[in-house]
């Protein structure tokens, strides 16, 4: 683990949220973020790594089912450890 920060977008990724996860990569946070479009999450993940260097997990799920919030949830704590900034756009 390092000191960089981590943000977390709980929900679907629409542009409002797609500028939000931009200016926190733009900040040197790494990412994480679930969302039901599977071919959407991986080109938003792909284009953050690419243009800002950060590490990005996409998770392909739903906030509104308990065990995707669950492993969601489990496996941002074991891969960065901590959360400093959580966006729910939908159930948390």
């Amino acid at each position: 683990m390092t000191d960089e920060r981590v943000c977390i977008l709980t929900g679907s990724v629409g542009a409002k949220e797609y500028s939000l996860l931009e200016k926190y990569a733009s900040m040197g946070c790494r990412i994480a973020f679930m969302d039901t479009d599977k071919a959407l999450g991986r080109m938003i993940k792909e284009e953050l790594e690419r243009v800002y260097h950060v590490a990005v997990f996409f998770f392909h799920g739903t906030v509104e089912s308990e065990e995707d919030r669950d492993i969601f949830f489990a496996a941002v704590e074991e891969m960065y450890g901590t959360t400093d900034f959580i966006i729910c756009r939908e159930h948390c």
